[in-house]
């Protein structure tokens, strides 16, 4: 990725989970890269709502999907559904002017990728939907009480065991699934943990979150393709 004048240029930009409507959703620091960042294509890899509940969207946020409409009017944007905006993505992709996938392939430079959420590859997410919910609910009440920054919550996602399972797992998961559907390269969100793998001469990559500090995104170009941070350190 190259720099010119301060201007990040890419050919696809992939970002996701920014819980829009959570306590830790980075929406300014978000609309602050995407401004100073120019792509063909964009890639909003899912989960860009928290929950269905559009009073909790702050000012910033509804500036976020403000954003995302200019930028689909000059760039093809591609929204990929997640598991907490299910149901929201056809209605903020008719607003927008985005298009909607649960599941995204395309071919560039005679390679071929797919995008997916992840949360398909999460066995104990789809059998207890109910569990689900109520750790997210205690996980939403930790970020009410925590004031100092979100420390304590984005600390408990990042050391909990659990979660580093859950970024393993959905890896070898998605790789097979990419050998399936006879792609190189899978991207996914879903565990709000970058990661990247290749086996079976397939590469994996998880493109993290906007909800931790700093945040991450994905660009490719020319087969290149890079995990970044935001801010960088």
């Amino acid at each position: 990725m190259s720099s010119n004048k301060n201007l990040l240029k890419t050919h696809t930009l992939i970002m996701g989970d920014l819980h829009l409507g959570s306590n830790v959703s980075r929406s300014k620091e978000a609309i602050t890269f995407l401004k100073k960042t120019k792509f063909k294509k964009l890639i909003l890899l899912g989960d860009i709502f928290e929950n269905l509940n559009f009073k909790k969207l702050k000012k910033s946020e509804w500036e976020f999907l403000s954003l995302i409409t200019k930028i689909s009017k000059k760039s093809k944007v591609i929204w990929v559904e997640g598991n907490h905006d299910k149901g929201l993505t056809e209605i903020f992709a008719s607003f927008t002017g985005s298009r909607v996938y649960k599941v995204y392939k395309w071919q560039y430079k005679k390679r071929k990728y797919l995008a997916i959420h992840g949360h398909q590859f999460d066995n104990f997410l789809v059998n207890n939907a109910i569990i689900s919910f109520l750790a997210n609910q205690i996980y939403n009440f930790i970020q009410l009480i925590d004031l100092r920054n979100y420390t304590v919550s984005r600390l408990i996602k990042r050391k909990s065991k659990g979660w580093l399972r859950l970024s393993e797992k959905v890896a070898r998961r998605a790789i097979l699934y990419g050998k399936l559907n006879r792609v190189d390269y899978v991207f996914c969100g879903h565990t709000h943990k970058t990661n990247r793998k290749i086996k079976k001469n397939i590469s994996y990559y998880n493109c993290g979150c906007w909800t931790d500090t700093p945040s991450s995104y994905i660009t490719l170009d020319q087969e290149k393709i890079e995990i970044h941070k935001y801010p960088e350190k």
